[in-house]
């Protein structure tokens, strides 16, 4: 949404102090820094309230509010920590963008929490059992080194029975020598395929990376599909697939539609299998995406040798 704060945040048009991301997901310090390690988990996809939200977005958010609870007590120090939500202007929602408040405790630290305030005084007896006194606060640079998961970007699938495919291609000379790789995953156990070709280009490559992960797949379970590819995913997600075919494989323009003989190959492969796509940043520090262009890299260097 064009005027969400948090919509800023997650496009990185406003900074914060990342604790934790992922594909769907987004964690970071609360700016106010009113208690030490008050952490906000957000959904990347905008949604006003848990009630607005889809239930596949919600398991996604709340694996990470899970992941980042048992961090602060395994490895950070705490005790427990408090879970908070709030729902709508009546509830005291701030921000009208689904997040869920993470603040960590320890034991007969004397903080008072409730979804009305954060860090107030309650009354002049109560001077003392703010969420965090002043000098404990801290720098948020430095609570955010602390604190944050070092494994971020990683997808969050867990307890869903989905096979994680991740893709990508790469040319040299784009048309030229070109290389794809896939890493496919479930439930712990994974499978890594990468190919070259002497003459192509890096749109080829990148659709031939998801033809060869999905072709590979020998189950009916659905498959989340993570490319960094704008070419491949909005070919999806913006029906360009859709429109091409009902056009008799014409573009808006009238041109021949590119690499028809991939899509074609493609668009069977999804018809058969349940396949979502998801864009991921590229040349990030996704750790699977890095992985897959180093792989499709060295099928380039075995071509030019």
């Amino acid at each position: 949404m064009k005027d969400c704060i948090f919509c800023k945040i997650i496009n990185g048009e406003i900074p914060c102090y990342k604790i934790y991301e992922d594909d769907f997901v987004l964690a970071f310090l609360d700016i106010s820094n009113d208690a030490y390690g008050h952490t906000l988990v957000v959904p990347k996809k905008h949604y006003e309230t848990i009630m607005t939200c889809d239930n596949s977005t919600l398991a996604k958010v709340m694996q990470v509010v899970k992941k980042i609870g048992n961090h602060y007590i395994d490895n950070c120090g705490f005790d427990g920590v408090n879970i908070l939500n709030n729902n709508g202007e009546a509830a005291n929602q701030s921000v009208k963008h689904l997040h869920i408040h993470i603040i960590p405790r320890k034991k007969d630290d004397k903080m008072i929490v409730s979804n009305f305030f954060c860090g107030k005084v309650l009354s002049s007896d109560a001077k003392n059992l703010t969420i965090c006194p002043f000098e404990e606060g801290g720098n948020l640079e430095e609570i955010c080194q602390t604190l944050k998961i070092s494994d971020t970007q990683d997808v969050v699938l867990d307890g869903q029975n989905a096979v994680v495919l991740y893709s990508d291609g790469a040319c040299s000379g784009n048309p030229g020598a070109g290389g794809w790789a896939t890493i496919l995953s479930y439930k712990g156990k994974e499978k890594v395929l990468s190919g070259g070709e002497k003459e192509t280009t890096n749109n080829r490559m990148e659709l031939m990376a998801v033809i060869q992960g999905l072709e590979s797949i020998k189950s009916n379970l659905p498959v989340q599909v993570f490319s960094d590819s704008a070419y491949v995913v909005n070919a999806f997600e913006k029906k360009w697939l859709e429109f091409w075919r009902s056009n008799n494989w014409k573009t808006a323009s009238k041109g021949e539609v590119q690499n028809k003989d991939l899509w074609q190959r493609l668009l069977a492969l999804t018809e058969k299998l349940d396949v979502k796509f998801n864009k991921v940043k590229g040349h990030s520090d996704n750790v699977y995406n890095n992985r897959c262009d180093a792989l499709a890299r060295e099928e380039i260097a075995k071509l030019q040798n």
